[in-house]
């Protein structure tokens, strides 16, 4: 063994110390080594390029730069870029996770794969909840219809943002205290779910139909004129009428007035103009009713 072999294996155990200690430790690159002894210093070599480079990419993910480029061709960073790549896939997946993508899964990561899918499956079940909570605050239980608090909710919009002309139509469904009265409470919920249906197939996509609470109704036409008011009440009249004659048992009676407002300030006078039209009808109908009683 020459000097130079002595003096490099004293600064090769240097560097092996400096690796255990978990410091850095560079390739010697050394020259004038005994045959024997050069072969070994340039594989050594290789070996710390391969661990520092192993080091510098295991800070960079312990401080979360995922960026961090890698020279190719080593073995021994195969793990960590492999982990480099699935965190960096995990991060795409949490950003969709953050705009509301809740069909995200995550299989690679062992323990916190579990934990990730188990937060996922929590956040639907809440979306759910949620969803839930808000189908009930705005719609009736026992029609599925929208209820008073949307149709108030939709009446402010369309005063802040809306196209108008609007049209409002109540609709009242007649005798439902006799019913209720007379053959009980639920034959009297199955004539209002009846209306409900009636009303519902009689109107477009666009259109609002909320039961505001016992047997009254309203709807709000969105860019309807008097001429299209007039031409949904057509409508309602001939599905009341043929629902009827396919259940006559239990037939409905619905009395109808429309409204229109031409402006946001118009809506609440429209909504009355609607109602007073809605009881003029109930009346009208009432009496024609007792006329044709007499006449049998």
């Amino acid at each position: 063994m020459n000097e130079a072999d002595r003096r490099y294996l004293a600064a090769a155990t240097q560097q092996i110390e400096a690796l255990l200690a978990a410091r850095a430790a560079k390739p010697l690159q050394p020259t004038g080594l005994s045959e024997g002894l050069q072969p070994f210093a340039e594989r050594l070599d290789a070996l710390l390029e391969s661990l520092a480079a192993l080091r510098r990419l295991s800070i960079a993910l312990a401080n979360g730069d995922l960026a961090h480029e890698t020279p190719s061709g080593s073995h021994l960073l195969g793990p960590l870029k492999q982990l480099q790549s699935s965190l960096r896939h995990l991060t795409w997946q949490t950003q969709q996770v953050a705009q509301g993508d809740l069909e995200q899964h995550v299989d690679f990561l062992g323990d916190f794969s579990d934990a990730f899918n188990q937060m996922i499956q929590a956040l639907r079940e809440k979306r759910l909840a949620e969803e839930k909570i808000r189908y009930l605050s705005e719609h009736d239980s026992l029609t599925g219809l929208h209820n008073r608090a949307f149709f108030d909710t939709e009446l402010a919009r369309l005063r802040a943002k809306g196209t108008y002309p609007v049209s409002l139509i109540i609709a009242d469904l007649d005798g439902l205290k006799r019913v209720n009265d007379e053959l009980g409470h639920h034959v009297g919920d199955l004539l209002i779910q009846k209306a409900a249906q009636v009303l519902q197939t009689s109107l477009g996509p666009d259109d609002v139909l909320a039961r505001l609470g016992g047997d009254e109704f309203a709807i709000i036409l969105p860019g309807a004129g008097a001429s299209q008011a007039d031409t949904v009440l057509a409508r309602l009249r001939t599905a009341e009428a043929n629902a009827n004659r396919k259940e006559a048992v239990f037939p409905i009676h619905i009395s109808l007035g429309a409204g229109v407002a031409s402006d946001p300030t118009d809506l609440r006078e429209a909504l009355r103009r609607a109602d007073e039209a809605m009881y003029a009808d109930k009346a009208e109908r009432k009496a024609a009713s007792g006329d044709r009683s007499q006449r049998r």
